[in-house]
């Protein structure tokens, strides 16, 4: 009896001290309004969007409609932790301008526009904006809203550029073309100076967003086609991969470096099947399809945003067309030795059945 328990203690001490990089992470889905698609999510799990051509906050329950500029229509593209929210609005007169809504009063703001119509893409903390402007001639430049002033920040060559995000130090990412369009490139704004990132290889690459430690998640051509999804970190552009296909795209990420984004399959059929939304952490990328537990008629084909939590703002849709805005809520992860207990208790080996896959 004693050797088999002291078998036991050595079992469940190896199994406990196995990295943690090794658990698979898994979700449990809360559906969000009809019809919606997410832009992003804040650290306590408010989703914000579009629903019914209006722009939304969702806490998970309560569905609050941000408004508009006097106009008919609004979408919100980006959320802060203390409750700035923006995106683009329309006017009375049917232009379309950047707008900074405040969580604490609950009121709607123009942050102005430079040429023809503009839209917000992230804020920070300090109400801080980084969005897109167009003008007359249809061209768009990244611009940054800060102390109640809106300021072109430039480009890499050619007079086009689109801003994506911002942390709470006001550096902003997006792309830009380069001279002669020849291509364009996921850039970094930091203390007055654009710079390109660079790609993986291929023509060109964009950003999609930026965490306060600086690292960047975008998208980079590999070649002339295929497109990857990317962490840029410490200086160095780093392809994490895709679940096999051709086309993976970064959406956002977390403090981590934890990123998300979609990707396809290597037996896709293009216009056919679904795209698959991914979680990429600690060196792999997740299906998350796979991990979440979910009605089997749904496939999650987006992600769009991640908290330092672990919660992920995502589209899910039915092959009918039924598309919404969904919450996933990481399941907190049981500890090895309490696996190893659970597994003996039962007395028998488990076995993992690998949930069909609908896309």
């Amino acid at each position: 009896m004693l050797h088999h328990c002291r078998q036991l203690l050595l079992l469940i001490c190896a199994c406990a001290c196995m990295p943690a990089a090794l658990a698979q992470p898994a979700y449990t889905l809360v559906f969000g309004p009809e019809n919606s698609s997410p832009g992003a999510i804040d650290s306590a799990g408010r989703i914000v969007g579009q629903a019914g051509g209006r722009a939304f906050l969702w806490d998970g329950g309560a569905i609050t409609d941000l408004g508009t500029l006097g106009g008919a229509g609004a979408a919100a593209f980006g959320i802060s932790d203390n409750g700035f929210i923006t995106g683009g609005a329309d006017r009375l007169d049917g232009s379309t301008h950047a707008f900074l809504f405040d969580g604490a009063t609950g009121t709607i703001g123009d942050i102005g526009q430079l040429g023809v119509a503009g839209s917000g893409a992230g804020v920070n903390r300090a109400g801080q904006v980084a969005g897109t402007w167009v003008d007359e001639a249809g061209e768009n430049h990244a611009f940054l809203y800060s102390a109640g002033l809106m300021r072109d920040i430039g480009n890499l060559g050619a007079n086009s550029a689109r801003a994506t995000g911002i942390n709470q130090a006001g550096a902003v990412v997006g792309s830009s073309f380069l001279a002669d369009f020849t291509a364009f490139q996921a850039f970094l704004y930091r203390d007055g100076v654009m710079r390109s990132l660079g790609t993986l290889g291929g023509p060109s690459s964009w950003a999609a967003g930026i965490n306060d430690s600086g690292q960047v998640a975008g998208t980079s051509y590999i070649d002339e086609e295929t497109p990857h999804a990317f962490l840029y970190s410490g200086g160095v552009l780093q392809d994490i991969g895709s679940l096999g296909g051709a086309f993976t795209e970064a959406r956002g990420l977390n403090e981590a470096g934890w990123v998300v984004g979609f990707s396809t399959y290597a037996d896709d059929i293009p216009g056919i099947d679904f795209s698959s939304a991914f979680l990429y952490r600690d060196g792999a990328m997740f299906d998350l399809n796979l991990i979440v537990e979910r009605p089997g008629v749904w496939s999650i084909l987006d992600a769009y945003g991640i908290n330092d939590a672990g919660q992920i703002a995502a589209t899910a849709c039915t092959e009918f067309g039924d598309c919404r805005a969904v919450l996933l809520n990481p399941v907190p992860e049981p500890q090895p030795a309490a696996l190893l207990l659970a597994g003996l208790v039962l007395g028998g080996a488990w076995t993992g059945l690998r949930r069909r896959r609908s896309r």
